[in-house]
């Protein structure tokens, strides 16, 4: 996957599932956390979202705040971990 194409899959789930206010502007870099955007229940619904539309499992020990704070830090993440996911595949071969 892309960056381009993960940043807006995951903008997209906030605005339509997490975001109660239609019109509220959502940047990579909106602090998610820091002004209540994401909490803990919907950054588990988050999660399982990325598990089921982007095919990326997200492990506990990655669930920390650096890797919520944005959505460019979100993007970042499912990116590492696909590649991680892909390196293991390849190296099983």
């Amino acid at each position: 996957m892309e960056h381009a194409e993960v940043l807006g899959t995951l903008t997209e789930f906030i605005r339509e599932k997490v975001l109660d206010s239609a019109g509220v502007e959502v940047l990579p870099d909106t602090p998610l956390l820091e002004w209540g955007i994401l909490n803990s229940l919907s950054t588990t619904a988050l999660v399982v979202f990325i598990g089921e539309r982007l095919g990326v499992d997200v492990p506990a020990e990655r669930m920390v705040g650096r890797n919520f704070r944005d959505l460019d830090s979100i993007t970042r993440l499912v990116l590492e971990l696909e590649n991680d996911v892909r390196e293991s595949e390849l190296g099983a071969l």
